[in-house]
């Protein structure tokens, strides 16, 4: 008991707490026209508790809210996905019944203008540098040494078997 008393007497004598305040967006393209946004806030008190915020992604359509509360992170990171290619300012501002105070903005470019993604060729079967294929059956394949450039010393042999070469 006497700790809950300790700890309300400290919450009463504690300044009112000011809005968490955005500081800084950021976006990064994540593959095509998905983004990955990054929105970070500055608790000037411990008791800058919650706050939330609304990310306008600059095309016309309905962006992500995030939200903080008790004990998360400073930054908050959330995903959209625009409907084309092209250049997009973010726009992020407070909202809801806890708004975040301040704004923060950032310019991102997403999806190559009239690049298409390019088809994907079936792999075919490849033997490493130095290395010819031997045979092949459906996936399965052998590769034997090109043109072997081993120099036998005077009394041995050059061989090849098993995997290996060498001079016997």
């Amino acid at each position: 008991m006497k700790n809950k008393i300790l700890l309300l007497l400290l919450f009463i004598s504690l300044p009112a707490a000011a809005a968490p305040r955005i500081s800084n967006v950021s976006a990064k393209e994540a593959s095509g026209t998905e983004v990955v946004i990054t929105v970070t806030i500055e608790r000037p008190t411990p008791l800058d508790l919650v706050c939330s915020a609304t990310i306008d992604p600059g095309d016309g359509g309905r962006g992500p809210t995030v939200s903080w509360d008790v004990g998360d992170r400073r930054t908050k990171t959330t995903r959209y996905d625009f409907k084309k290619p092209g250049t997009y300012t973010l726009k992020v501002s407070g909202t809801g019944n806890d708004p975040c105070g301040g704004s923060a903005q950032a310019t991102v470019t997403v999806g190559a203008k009239g690049a298409k993604p390019a088809a994907a060729k079936a792999a075919k079967p490849a033997c490493p540098d130095g290395w010819e294929m031997a045979s092949t059956q459906g996936a399965s394949f052998t590769c034997r040494v090109k043109n072997p450039t081993l120099a036998c010393p005077e009394g041995t042999k050059y061989f090849a078997g098993k995997g290996e070469v060498g001079c016997k």
